[in-house]
């Protein structure tokens, strides 16, 4: 069985955070600097929103990164059982189990079939044939 069947949640969550908040951070950008109007009120609510939205997801990623590494060493057994743990596995792997074949049961046996001659075709001969000498 492996050691770590389960890994931290970590790396794959920080990972997931930063990406959709830089993402939420440049789209907001875009869409600040390409407008050719003047904001309304209420569209400065969504756009500073949406932009501190992604700078907190970003910043929870760069933190969830480093804490999900320390959760997958915590994670880890002490050095002494991975040890043992590999040194089990190598005996395993070096005499893996017999495998024992079932021996045919006696009907299994009964319902062969067994050759038998064609009676309408007669056994046919092959002459010996000698290489001329040279």
């Amino acid at each position: 069985m492996p050691v770590l069947s389960h890994p931290a949640f970590g790396p794959r969550t920080a990972l997931g955070y930063v990406t959709v908040g830089a993402l939420m951070c440049v789209w907001t950008g875009v869409w600040y600097w390409t407008r050719d109007y003047e904001i309304s009120r209420p569209a400065w609510f969504w756009v500073s929103g949406f932009f501190l939205t992604g700078l907190t997801l970003v910043f929870l990623g760069l933190i969830l990164g480093p804490l999900g590494r320390a959760a997958r060493h915590s994670e880890l057994p002490p050095t002494e059982a991975l040890q043992a743990e590999a040194a089990i596995q190598q005996t395993a792997a070096a005499h893996p189990p017999a495998v024992v074949m079932p021996a045919p049961s006696q009907q299994a046996l009964n319902n062969q079939p067994q050759p038998t001659a064609n009676p309408a075709m007669p056994a046919t001969t092959v002459p010996n044939r000698v290489a001329p000498a040279q």
